[in-house]
């Protein structure tokens, strides 16, 4: 149900992502290998890391976007209860990504603000998040960042179908306007 336009802003704590503080929301990409020790014997130079458990409904899709600095007051949230999603930052610059944990299995439809957190990446990380993570999409600190992204087709061509910017509840994509349903609007404080 929506609720009348007076909107009261949310200021989202924003921290440095590290592997600990973002476990609930996803599992942290950077330099260290995502659980070492897979035996894959032909180069004693490599340290393997177990596969990071990526999953999707239909058909896998990467690709890459590239993100500038936009306004700090969010509007979309959506999540995913089918897949997992990867986005990574590519090259020297840091990215932001809002999450909100999981809490679709109670039925709500809407992120918890107690659980919403601005994960400040540093430059060449990234993030998991696990099925059901409420997120926006990457944001831009200063300078613009190239992000890779891995996700699913399904999703890819909902969020394509619209003609504008819109809520959508398709197929894996439950995407909403946060302020519209809420009342409040969260603002990452750059």
């Amino acid at each position: 149900m929506l609720v009348p336009e007076e909107k009261s802003i949310f200021p989202v704590p924003i921290v440095d992502a590290t592997a600990d503080n973002i476990k609930d929301y996803g599992v942290m990409i950077g330099a260290d290998v995502h659980r070492p020790g897979l035996a894959i014997p032909f180069y004693a130079s490599v340290e393997e890391g177990q596969n990071l458990e990526f999953s999707y409904h239909g058909r896998a899709v990467v690709r890459t976007a590239r993100i500038s600095k936009r306004s700090s007051d969010l509007i979309w949230f959506e999540r995913h209860t089918r897949m997992t999603q990867i986005f990574i930052g590519l090259g020297d610059q840091p990215f932001v990504m809002v999450l909100a944990r999981p809490n679709h299995e109670s039925g709500r439809d809407v992120p918890d603000f107690a659980d919403m957190v601005a994960f400040r990446m540093p430059a060449g990380h990234g993030v998991m998040i696990h099925k059901g993570t409420w997120h926006d999409f990457p944001m831009a600190i200063d300078k613009p960042v190239t992000v890779f992204t891995a996700n699913s087709e399904e999703v890819v061509n909902a969020l394509c179908a619209v003609p504008g910017p819109q809520e959508i509840d398709n197929g894996d994509v439950f995407k909403i306007n946060i302020a519209a349903r809420t009342g409040r609007t969260p603002r990452v404080p750059f």
